[in-house]
């Protein structure tokens, strides 16, 4: 009979909660679509680094779990509110409370075990889409198609045994505490009101907002080029972070009550068309919601962090490979060898261009003076020629510089750009044999990591300066026209071992394959990480989105069925259709928008505080904003989805209750 009773009652559910069961499906879809492709061979052998993807995601799908745990057993707690005088009146009648609970329990698995069956196929379906978008980022054309794989389901079984252990185990200790009184009135339980006292709420409010501002300005203090390698650093975004999470919640937690009561204090704000009534409905909301607001604010802030993070890495695409590796092939080493290293490019590749060109050491070291983290005992400034230098940038495709003969060029790594902007003793310079040259300007666009490996700059100087120095480094470009690939870098790694590789007396095995870079492999591992950050920080997003979407959809829904004699009254005195829905519209209105509006503003402070360090890199200074909105509208998108299906529902749920 139990059985019975609880297969009807997960099929009643079904109907109240298809936002839940559709979001749970669409949890759980996600889940089994990244294992899929995380164990994917075929995703596998797209670059090496795709191998650590799986153990990334085995550790973002532990924060998911305890995600979709907190959205399920948020879930079940309401159900069973609504559904507490019930369980009481069972109680009256005889039913043991073991069975009651046995047959919720059922309810609920069969709930979610319905969720699990449909999010198996979903999820294959999703995998195929993440397989499209990876291979995308991989530039291949060929569809490449995730398998369907036992272990997947099996880990999903995993986990979504371990969301409904926990789950349920926290119900039935709820459950076995509760008395027939207790589940009569339990449905007229809400939180716990924190801040009773007017006084004390707003203190807390004003605190809260001097705890966040204060985080906010330890954030952006950090975000500046002379202390972001600080060993403080680190701790002190921690505490920002901190003082952020505690700051959201104690805003979240008493501004929306503020708000509220000078609205109600206002006779000309409480009385202006239906103000007085949404704001009475939704008074009790704020005031027994409040720690679940915190939590949906700092969720949403969350969403949106992981959104700005995913556009900030695919900015970053181009400027990654090009401070790795802009030629085809570039290596620096003994000249001797340079023609070894070219016959094992010509085995493959068709060689369009070869160019040699030699850094060399300006003695006196001005510029190596002002590098304060500078580790190695170089005391000499690297330069290159003039001429070496116009033809780097033509095989890059960008324009010659014609340098007069008193003016010198600083091309200078991004990160360490700031060491040198400002500094007026290098606005004209005295080289050691005693000629004057006049700063033209300091650039970074031609910078890259192997251009000296004796710092973080290079010095362009008038062919003429550069005579009788002595050299440096030897450097190799060579342009094919083909594009290189990742198989060329192990190529070259093994047949260029006996010159790169050294075992020294102690048996220790020394590698200098950092000597050579490859475009082709730069790609490949820049394309890997853009393919895995992107990609998680989506999936999370979503997660989140969907998770604040559904609770909110679940409250209103609940609040249309538990308060439609007040739509029905307002319908008996003449309020319209129109009106009353219009009325609905602002409800929910505000009801969704109060948790977006503190998490909007404090993560387009984060993002501005980010920019400052990462501008230089990206493709201009203002590409954050694009970003920012960019990721803010497709949250707006999804959220409102999830805001337009609960006001669909509260409408029809209300229109029924007036029929």
């Amino acid at each position: 009979m139990l059985s019975r009773l609880a297969f009807r009652n997960a099929k009643r559910s079904i109907r109240d909660y298809v936002i839940y069961l559709i979001t749970i499906t669409l949890s759980f879809s996600l889940i089994f679509a990244f294992s899929l492709v995380a164990g994917s061979d075929a995703v596998a052998e797209l670059s090496y680094g795709m191998n650590t993807f799986k153990i990334i995601m085995q550790f973002v799908n532990v924060v998911i779990i305890f995600v979709v745990c907190f959205l399920i057993n948020y879930t079940a707690k309401f159900m069973f509110g609504r559904r507490s005088r019930e369980f009481g009146t069972y109680m009256l009648l005889g039913i043991r409370k073991r069975d009651i609970a046995k047959m919720f329990l059922m309810e609920n698995v069969l709930l979610g075990f319905t969720a699990l069956i449909l999010s198996i196929p979903a999820g294959w379906v999703a995998s195929q889409f993440l397989s499209f978008v990876i291979t995308g980022i991989f530039g291949i054309k060929d569809l490449l198609l995730i398998g369907f794989d036992w272990g997947a389901v099996r880990l999903l079984g995993i986990y979504f045994a371990v969301i409904y252990v926990l789950v349920l185990f926290s119900m039935v200790r709820r459950m076995r505490k509760m008395t027939i009184q207790g589940f009569l009135y339990y449905e007229n339980r809400n939180e716990k009101k924190m801040l009773a006292s007017k006084k004390y709420r707003a203190l807390i409010c004003v605190l809260s907002i001097i705890v966040t501002a204060g985080g906010l300005f330890l954030w952006d203090s950090r975000f500046d080029f002379s202390v972001s390698g600080a060993e403080e650093t680190m701790y002190c975004l921690m505490l920002s972070i901190l003082m952020m999470i505690v700051g959201i919640y104690g805003i979240a937690m008493t501004l929306p009550d503020m708000i509220l009561s000078l609205v109600l204090k206002s006779k000309k704000a409480r009385y202006r068309k239906d103000n007085l009534f949404v704001a009475r409905t939704f008074s009790s909301k704020v005031r027994s919601m409040s720690f679940t607001m915190g939590t949906l604010a700092m969720l949403i802030m969350l969403t949106l962090v992981a959104m700005n993070i995913s556009y900030i890495t695919k900015g970053m695409y181009e400027y990654m490979i090009d401070s790795e590796a802009p030629y085809d092939f570039s290596v620096f080493d003994d000249p001797e060898v340079f023609d070894d290293y070219i016959a094992v490019i010509e085995e493959d590749y068709t060689i369009d261009e070869i160019f040699a060109f030699d850094i060399y050491k300006e003695p006196k070291g001005q510029f190596r003076a002002l590098i304060p983290f500078d580790g190695s005992d170089t005391d000499f400034d690297t330069v290159i020629r003039e001429r070496d230098y116009n033809k780097m940038r033509t095989l890059r495709g960008m324009d010659p510089v014609d340098l007069g003969r008193d003016e010198y060029i600083l091309t200078v790594g991004a990160s360490a750009i700031y060491l040198f902007q400002n500094e007026d003793s290098l606005k004209e310079i005295t080289l050691a044999d005693g000629t004057r040259l006049s700063q033209r300007e300091i650039e970074s666009r031609t910078y890259w990591y192997s251009i000296s490996n004796e710092g973080y700059f290079v010095l362009v100087l008038p062919d003429e300066c550069t005579e009788g120095l002595e050299v440096a480094e030897s450097h190799l470009i060579v342009d094919t026209k083909e594009e290189t690939t990742l198989a060329l870098r192990d190529k070259l790694r093994e047949r260029m071992a006996w010159h790169l590789v050294r075992t020294d007396e102690n048996g220790d095995r020394h590698e200098q394959f950092y000597r050579f870079q490859v475009r082709g492999a730069a790609r490949e591992e820049s394309n890997t990480m853009v393919a895995m950050v992107s990609s998680i920080c989506l999936y999370i997003a979503f997660i989140f989105i969907s998770t604040v979407g559904t609770i909110l959809a679940i409250q209103s829904l609940s609040d249309a069925s538990k308060y439609r004699y007040r739509y029905t009254v307002l319908s008996r005195l003449g309020v319209g259709d129109g009106a009353l829905h219009r009325t609905i519209l602002k409800q929910l209105g505000i009801f969704f928008g109060l948790p977006v509006v503190i998490p909007v503003v404090i993560s387009f402070c984060v993002l501005t505080s980010i920019n400052r360090l990462y501008q230089v890199i990206l493709p201009n200074g203002y590409a954050y904003l694009g970003y920012f909105f960019s990721g803010l509208a497709v949250f707006l998108i999804v959220y409102g989805v999830y805001f337009l299906a609960a006001y669909v529902g509260f409408k029809r749920n209300v229109d029924e209750g007036r029929v």
